[in-house]
């Protein structure tokens, strides 16, 4: 049996972000969390939109409210779908962990540059001509 970490789970339940998404927040994919609302892309339920319910990181899938079927039985039951195959139209940013991602992600970060060394490296070179 595959051992995955923890982190590689969360890693895979990921899924892409709709275009206003990406735009705003300044990245392609994020992480699946309960709340989100999501879009199906592939397969079966193509088009269906709903709130994520439930995701299990372990088996690699999420349930959607609305994508059900009927048992033999009478039960109605979640049909598991891969994240890969929807895409984030909303967050739910009532996750404090989401938000601080988000808030990382949208920062624009500009390397720190050491000017001193730059400056004697360069100082090196013009006494070396």
């Amino acid at each position: 049996m595959l051992k995955i970490s923890k982190v590689n789970q969360r890693k895979r339940c990921s899924s892409m972000l709709s275009k206003e998404l990406s735009e705003k927040y300044k990245t392609r994919s994020m992480g699946v969390i309960s709340g989100d609302s999501v879009i199906i892309m592939r397969g079966n339920f193509r088009g269906v939109e709903g709130k994520v319910s439930k995701v299990n990181y372990k088996k690699n899938f999420i349930n959607i409210d609305g994508v059900t079927m009927e048992k033999a039985n009478g039960d109605t039951i979640f049909v598991p779908i891969s994240p890969s195959k929807v895409k984030i139209t909303k967050f739910n940013l009532e996750d404090k962990r989401r938000q601080d991602i988000l808030d990382r992600r949208t920062s624009i970060t500009i390397p720190k540059i050491n000017l001193e060394k730059k400056l004697k490296k360069a100082k090196k070179n013009l006494k070396g001509e």
